[in-house]
């Protein structure tokens, strides 16, 4: 499925909020790791123009990160091997304009900030990431509210150790470790532990997982509710990163009370990455990413 490669350009929405902060940090790290466009994106819903001196600034924080020298020009990002673009689309809601923008620009990665919506709010004021999350064909990376994430912000250092992947029968969880796969070796750490947690009765195979050699994984089975085991063993283990894959919303159920994606998003407090079911059919290489 999908390779190293795969990933050439990362969208990053932004509203100059301190959650997107963080988010820009991981998907500026990722640019600069997988060499990817940059594109960052400001939707305006109210026709006002933003003042973008308070938006992100690539080269000041790569002058931080020590990828730059003071003072260097806009010419220096192509010695990084990376491209930025600023985008800002005026007169839609911030989901319509991510949406189309993904198709627009070609994106292979979405990273996104959550503000942490839930209950009668959520339905009041519709969170920009659940349609982004159910309709997008391209994984994105969610940074919860008041959560650091695995990219330390001030220095660009990758934190990032212990990778959970919720598995079943269907859909097939390669497209997770795939993910997974390339936010990993992007941003190595000394040593990375990935688990997966089946949560049902019966055992899933894993011969699908080919880890790196420093890498260590833990298979675990648990019985209960889905989301409440994901939660409680991402808690207790200390996960750093969450990787599923959905198929959406099945049936009256899900409808009512959302979608296991949906139920994450609005209850999760460690970073979340949704891989489509389909993704990295259409790319060049096989399920085999090493």
């Amino acid at each position: 499925m999908a390779t190293l490669a795969a990933i050439r350009s990362i969208l990053i929405p932004t509203d100059f909020s301190d959650e997107a902060k963080v988010a820009f940090a991981h998907a500026l790290r990722l640019a600069v790791a997988l060499k990817a466009e940059l594109d960052i994106l400001h939707a305006e819903p109210d026709n006002d123009q933003p003042d973008w001196e308070w938006g992100p600034h690539v080269r000041d924080t790569l002058v931080r990160w020590g990828y730059l020298p003071e003072g260097a020009p806009v010419e220096a990002l192509e010695g990084l091997g990376i491209r930025v673009r600023k985008s800002l689309i005026v007169g839609k809601h911030p989901d319509q304009a991510i949406m189309e923008e993904v198709v627009n620009s070609h994106a292979d990665l979405v990273v996104l900030a959550t503000h942490g919506r839930s209950g009668v709010r959520r339905w009041l004021e519709p969170s920009v990431t659940t349609p982004v999350a159910l309709k997008g064909a391209v994984p994105v990376l969610f940074i919860p509210h008041n959560h650091k994430g695995f990219v330390d912000e001030h220095s660009g250092g990758p934190t990032l150790n212990r990778i959970l992947i919720p598995v079943d029968e269907k859909p097939h969880p390669a497209p997770a470790f795939d993910a997974a796969n390339i936010i990993a070796r992007a941003l190595p750490t000394e040593h990375l532990y990935l688990a997966t947690l089946h949560v049902g009765g019966g055992q899933v195979e894993t011969e699908w997982i080919k880890p790196l050699p420093h890498w260590s994984t833990l298979h675990w089975n648990a019985k209960g509710s889905v989301v409440e085991n994901i939660l409680e063993t991402a808690r207790t283990w200390t996960a750093d990163l969450i990787v599923v894959v959905t198929e959406g919303r099945h049936g009256l159920l899900d409808a009512i009370r959302g979608s296991t994606t949906e139920r994450l998003l609005s209850q999760v407090h460690t970073p979340l990455l949704i891989v489509p079911n389909e993704w990295g059919t259409d790319q060049v290489g096989t399920s085999n990413v090493i």
